[in-house]
């Protein structure tokens, strides 16, 4: 392992790993790279370009605006997802698309593709072992409700994996089986027929793109060499997140000229729900790579990178700015009270950062309220309640276009609101959805603290089709549940409030970071090796660049105790804080 800084530059034709951890300058050092190859090699001629690639289309944005518009050029900066669509799928999937059942002509981009009620039920109809489909659980009966609900949960979270024998199988996660956990391995054995049903009508969602990818190339290795001639550099930042499948491809397309280098921390890989292993990371290695370190911390407060190395154990960082701050304070208590404490401390005009675990609880803070009592399944229930699938889409839709738009993620706001004025022209969809929009966000008073039966009653004039009530489930929920509770519940597509998830603020960086934990068994026994939750709270923590707060429910004197003697760290017990009982 040779340790460097984020402004040393290595030689260009070697394939490389650089580990490298939070605030390390792992772009800047990538961007001095790139610009280094370019001035340098004799292999990019006029035609051939450097492949870059990232985790989000953020930090695509970033790297482009730091390369400049004389570089950018000669290198192609994007997501995985969209480089293999462009160069792989894209043009060769016609070969395989009789195989596997694909409209080639109708697929037009990747996209999530959430489970249908029509799609599920025609693949049920159909599937290979449905005379194994026996009561309680035949076809017909998993249909119903409970059921249904934890079909189109499993259904939901499908991933690619290798069989024992390197070949890439469809399967579904036995955790989100629930109440069809007898039949689920009967139901695995026809995925691909699940797949196909989307395929046919053209539509393939992220996985499918490495799915075809990675068939393509093994199948048809003429693709590998068109790739290794357009692409003599391939390099990949955040790498700690990528999944088998994309490290596979990689190593394919660096076993001949091009040079592969690949940079992440192990300590930051926190995707394993999408495939992604800290192991994929540290295992990768090609023919004569060259393992580098960096171990600046370029972002953060002394005070704060003490405490990042205290809880881990393979590397130490550097204090490359040098500036004290004061020492990160842990809260006993509820978050919406350790954010008020703050602003007794430090005054109401600082910016604090939430970082959580779930959305639920980042969703709260948006709007801080507690989330004591509060049913997390809400929206699970509201689908069972409403049977009408119309009305349930114009409610659901409207309260995501509007949380979106009030966090400032207009695209997406829009996006949601067009889908549900489908049978208009281009130019009328995007009309009617900014006017509505416009006027529930100026009506958002109103209906935010009341059932969501006022929001319903506003919406009712634009959709005129929309079904009315009777006495029954749908209209007891309509009444007894609030608008907020709903808004609480719903998924973020590109968070850019001040309050997120771990996940979704990673990548980022923020002056004051409250980090929200149940528990501070992070702190207490840190395992980052073994432990992703312990990696998520990591992450969090290292996005502080001056102040650092965590807040944890509960807090036993000896945990305290062990605590204060092992990290430099204050704690209070918000409930010994008059002001705010």
């Amino acid at each position: 392992m040779i340790t460097i800084t984020s402004s040393d530059l290595i030689p260009i034709e070697q394939h490389f790993k650089v580990i490298a951890g939070p605030g390390a300058g792992k772009t800047h050092w990538l961007v001095n790279h790139i610009k280094n190859v370019v001035k340098n090699s004799v292999r990019l001629e006029k035609t051939r370009k450097i492949a870059c690639i990232t985790y989000t289309n953020i930090a695509v944005e970033t790297i482009m605006k730091r390369l400049g518009t004389s570089i950018a050029n000669r290198v192609e900066v994007s997501t995985i997802h969209s480089f293999l669509y462009r160069h792989v799928v894209k043009p060769y999937l016609f070969i395989i698309a009789d195989e596997f059942e694909v409209n080639f002509k109708k697929v037009n981009g990747h996209e999530s593709i959430s489970p249908r009620y029509s799609i599920i039920r025609k693949w049920l109809e159909s599937h290979k072992r449905v005379d194994d489909l026996v009561a309680p659980n035949t076809w017909k009966q998993l249909l119903r409700e409970e059921k249904f609900d934890s079909l189109l949960r499993w259904l939901e979270n499908l991933q690619y994996r290798y069989d024992p024998e390197e070949n890439l199988k469809l399967v579904g996660n036995p955790e989100k089986a629930g109440a069809i956990k007898k039949v689920a391995e009967i139901l695995e054995d026809d995925l691909i027929s699940y797949k196909k049903l989307f395929w046919s009508n053209g539509k393939i969602d992220h996985d499918d793109v490495l799915f075809f990818s990675y068939v393509l190339i093994t199948k048809y290795p003429f693709i590998l060499k068109v790739l290794r001639s357009k692409f003599p550099y391939f390099f990949l930042d955040e790498f700690q997140d990528t999944n088998p499948i994309q490290a596979k491809i990689i190593k394919l397309i660096g076993e001949e000229e091009t040079i592969i280098g690949i940079i992440g921390d192990p300590a930051q890989s926190i995707y394993s729900f999408q495939g992604a292993s800290l192991k994929d990371f540290n295992n990768f290695q090609l023919e004569n790579m060259v393992q580098y370190q960096i171990l600046e911390n370029r972002r953060s407060s002394n005070q704060i990178i003490n405490l990042l190395n205290s809880v881990r154990m393979d590397i130490v960082q550097n204090k490359y700015k040098n500036i004290d701050n004061d020492v990160p304070i842990l809260f006993i208590g509820k978050p919406i009270d350790a954010f008020n404490r703050i602003k007794q401390l430090y005054g109401e005009d600082i910016i604090i950062h939430t970082l959580s675990r779930d959305n639920l609880t980042a969703n709260a803070m948006k709007s801080m309220i507690t989330l004591d009592g509060m049913n997390t399944n809400l929206l699970t229930i509201f689908k069972e309640a409403d049977t009408d699938p119309k009305r349930y889409k114009i409610i659901l839709n409207s309260v995501e276009s509007v949380e979106f738009a009030r966090i400032g993620d207009y695209k997406n706001a829009l996006e949601k609101m067009k889908e549900l004025f489908s049978d208009y022209s281009n130019k009328e969809k995007i009309n009617n959805s900014i006017i509505l929009l416009q006027e529930l966000l100026r009506n958002y008073s109103n209906y935010k603290d009341k059932p969501i039966m006022d929001f319903y009653n506003i919406l009712k004039p634009y959709f005129k089709f929309m079904a009315g009530f009777r006495k029954g489930a749908a209209k007891d929920f309509y009444n007894r549940n609030l608008y907020k509770h709903i808004a609480i519940c719903i998924n973020y597509k590109d968070d850019i409030s001040h309050h997120r998830t771990i996940h979704k603020a990673k990548g980022d960086e923020f002056e004051n970071v409250l980090l929200i934990s149940e528990s501070a068994e992070f702190l207490i026994s840190p395992d980052l090796e073994n432990e992703e939750e312990h990696r998520i709270y990591y992450v969090g923590m290292s996005r502080a660049i001056s102040l650092l707060f965590i807040v944890v429910p509960k807090l036993l004197k000896k945990e305290q105790k062990f605590i204060k003697e092992k990290y430099s760290i204050r704690i209070e017990d918000l409930s010994d804080i008059p002001q705010l009982n």
